[in-house]
C-alpha cells in the first residue's frame, strides 16, 4: 500500500506541476497573440497590480500555513483508503485535462484576476457550454482529487481556503460579466451552472458573447 500510495502522490505532483507549467507558457504564448502594445500592457498593469499582489500574498501565505502546520495535527486528518485514493488521482488527472481545455478555449481573454479587457468576448463553447467558470471547476476538481488521493491531511487545509477563494470569484466575475453583456449574459448564466458541469449542454446558449474563467 505504501508502493501505491507513494505512486499516486507522484500522480498528484505532476498534475500540479502541468497545471502550473502550462499556465505559465499560456500567459507567455496569449499575451503575444492578444498582441496587446506597451501602453495598454502598462495600463493593465498599474490598474491590477494591487490585486496581483494580493494574489501571490495569499498564495504565499497558505505555502506558509501548509509548512508550519505541526504534525500531530496533520497526522489527525489524515485518512488513506486505497479504493478513495485511487479515484481521487482519477478526478485529479481528468481536473487537469479539464482545466487545459478550458485555458485553450478561453485563450486571449484570461486574466489571472478578474478583469474585463478591451475587446472581450464571451465563450461559450468547449466546457464554457456546461459551465461557467469551467477553470475553477477544473482546480477544485483537482484539489478534491489530490486530497483523496494522498490521504487528506493538509490538503483539507487546502480545500478549505480554496472553496471560499472560488466562490468569490465566481461572485466577482459573474457581475464584472453582467455589467459587460446585459441581458445576453443573464441568459447564459440563467441556462448554464457556475460550477457544477451539466452533463447536457443547454441549448440557445449564444456561441460567443464574453470571457472568464
Amino acid at each position: 500500500m505504501d508502493s501505491l500510495r507513494s505512486v499516486l502522490a507522484v500522480v498528484v505532483a505532476v498534475c500540479v506541476a502541468v497545471f502550473v507549467a502550462a499556465w505559465l507558457v499560456g500567459a507567455v504564448y496569449f499575451g503575444v497573440k492578444r498582441g496587446s502594445g506597451a501602453r495598454e500592457a502598462a495600463r493593465d498593469l498599474r490598474r491590477t497590480l494591487p490585486r496581483r499582489l494580493a494574489l501571490i500574498a495569499g498564495a504565499w501565505l497558505l505555502g506558509l500555513l501548509v509548512r508550519q502546520t505541526p504534525g500531530s495535527w496533520r497526522h489527525r486528518l489524515e485518512f488513506w483508503q486505497p479504493e478513495l485514493a485511487l479515484l481521487g488521482a482519477v478526478l485529479a488527472v481528468a481536473s487537469t485535462g479539464w482545466l487545459l481545455w478550458a485555458r485553450w478555449v478561453l485563450g486571449t481573454m484570461w486574466a489571472s484576476i478578474p478583469m474585463v479587457r478591451e475587446h472581450h468576448e464571451l465563450r461559450t463553447d468547449g466546457p464554457y457550454r456546461m459551465a461557467r467558470h469551467p477553470i475553477y471547476t477544473g482546480i477544485l476538481g483537482l484539489v478534491t482529487g489530490a486530497m483523496a488521493a494522498c490521504g487528506f491531511g493538509v490538503w483539507v487545509l487546502v480545500l478549505a481556503v480554496t472553496v471560499p477563494w472560488l466562490l468569490r470569484r465566481v461572485r466577482i466575475e459573474d457581475g464584472m460579466m453582467a455589467d459587460r453583456f446585459g441581458a445576453s449574459y443573464a441568459a447564459y448564466r440563467a441556462r448554464v451552472p457556475a460550477l457544477i458541469p451539466s452533463l447536457r449542454p443547454p441549448r440557445g446558449v449564444l456561441r460567443r458573447a464574453d470571457g472568464h474563467r
